[in-house]
């Protein structure tokens, strides 16, 4: 199928960031072709997308998320991390379905989707199946994974590791799903299971995604424990290289961030879930983007941030840096749309996350002709400061429609909402 986009304001996010107007030409799943006036006589376009006074973006890259934890957006407000975690999520995840779980994740996909994220990059242990029919369902790109915690649950790096393979086995030839190796936590995974998942995640050729580092307390801990910061602690197992995506990692030194610069491994930054749960620390994006390291950009489940608008979790990750720093200028402005695109597809490695010849056809269109959209005295400004969900018109991933004129194509989202009234 070719679709042809007209008249867009296209940021490209291209080796030079150009900002062009004109069409882009999608012919099945890839990009052909970006220019002024396109020959559409010559493409013969199956569908022409009259994007007039929009902005074409690269899909924005969700990097860390626990997309059905929506179905518990709203429980153990004004707990800190443990104790939401022991006191209300665990045991509330205990109660959840099949059918929970799946509904969970049609309504976060399509909150993703209406975000204008086209992949996401996810980690569940409670019924992650049902994570990946959902996602299917939906038409959205994602890394998914079992994720694995032993210590809690008084199970086996074995077992762990069986059912971790298991799924890979499950879902790894799907045109837009890649299985990744998760552990939860160096808090709740021993070392002999942090050390299978990343063997099993180098022999099958995969992302290994872990939290770190999110606490005071756990630093604490593992200083206590092997005598070792977290991310040395992690160093030291061999588990850092530029497969490795490490959602939070806010409480380092500056010993951790040259290491982590080094490795060329992926740090996400997930700023929203971080100040609701009150773990006090702000991820030192500056120095680990001054250090060479892949910053990317999460929202973290519904659960800890309530919401799962990617558009927020970019403006506060840049406010953050400027305030924590002292300094306005502390890491450019472009940067942050980097952290959400470009660095996003080169850390789950997708061919995607600009506008670009052969790129996979994953594209979002915002409206700039709303109020918190004008003046467009600069472009770039707009998105990572103004825009919203509610600009977001449409979004096509691998060449196909998944919202068309704020209309979801592939999920009746009143029906989704039905199962949690």
């Amino acid at each position: 199928m070719s679709i042809l986009i007209k008249s867009a304001t296209v940021v490209t996010q291209n080796s030079n960031r150009e900002i062009l107007e004109g069409d882009i030409l999608i012919n099945g799943n890839k990009i052909e072709a970006i220019g002024k006036n396109l020959n559409i006589q010559d493409a013969k376009p199956e569908t022409v997308l009259d994007a007039s006074g929009k902005i074409a973006i690269p899909g924005l890259i969700n990097a860390h998320t626990h997309v059905a934890m929506t179905a518990l957006r709203g429980l153990g407000e004004d707990l800190p991390l443990q104790r939401w975690l022991k006191e209300k999520i665990w045991p509330a995840e205990k109660k959840l379905t099949a059918k929970d779980v799946y509904h969970g994740a049609l309504l976060g996909i399509a909150e993703l989707i209406r975000s204008g994220v086209t992949t996401f990059n996810d980690m569940y242990f409670i019924f992650p199946d049902e994570v990946a029919k959902a996602t299917e369902k939906t038409g959205l790109r994602a890394t998914l994974s079992h994720v694995m915690l032993d210590l809690p649950f008084k199970t086996s790096p074995e077992k762990e590791s069986k059912k971790a393979q298991s799924f890979i086995g499950r879902w790894r030839d799907k045109p837009l799903l890649t299985p990744s190796v998760s552990c939860h936590g160096i808090y709740t995974c021993s070392e002999e299971l942090l050390i299978a998942a990343k063997e099993l995640a180098n022999r099958e050729k995969l992302k290994f995604h872990i939290h770190v580092s999110e606490t005071r307390k756990e630093i604490f801990d593992c200083l206590e424990k092997t005598k070792k910061y977290p991310l040395e602690y992690l160093d030291s197992l061999g588990l850092l290289d530029e497969n490795t995506i490490l959602a939070h990692a806010s409480w380092v030194t500056k010993r951790e961030i040259a290491i982590i610069g080094k490795k060329k491994a992926t740090i996400v930054n997930c700023p929203i879930s971080n100040l609701k749960l009150a773990t006090g620390g702000i991820c030192p994006v500056c120095e680990y983007y001054a250090q060479g390291a892949n910053v990317c950009i999460g929202t973290d489940g519904a659960a800890s941030n309530n919401s799962l608008n990617m558009f927020e979790s970019i403006k506060l990750s840049s406010l953050l840096q400027k305030h924590h720093y002292w300094k306005a200028d502390a890491v450019p402005t472009q940067a942050f749309l980097d952290f959400a695109t470009i660095n996003g597809a080169k850390a789950l490695g997708i061919n995607a996350g600009s506008i670009e010849r052969g790129k996979l056809a994953d594209i979002v269109l915002l409206d700039t002709k709303m109020p918190n959209m004008q003046p467009l005295h600069n472009v770039i400004s707009n998105l990572v400061y103004a825009a919203g969900p509610q600009n977001v018109t449409d979004v096509m991933v691998n060449g196909k429609m998944l919202m068309q004129n704020r209309k979801i194509l592939t999920v009746e989202e009143e029906e989704i909402a039905k199962h949690f009234s």
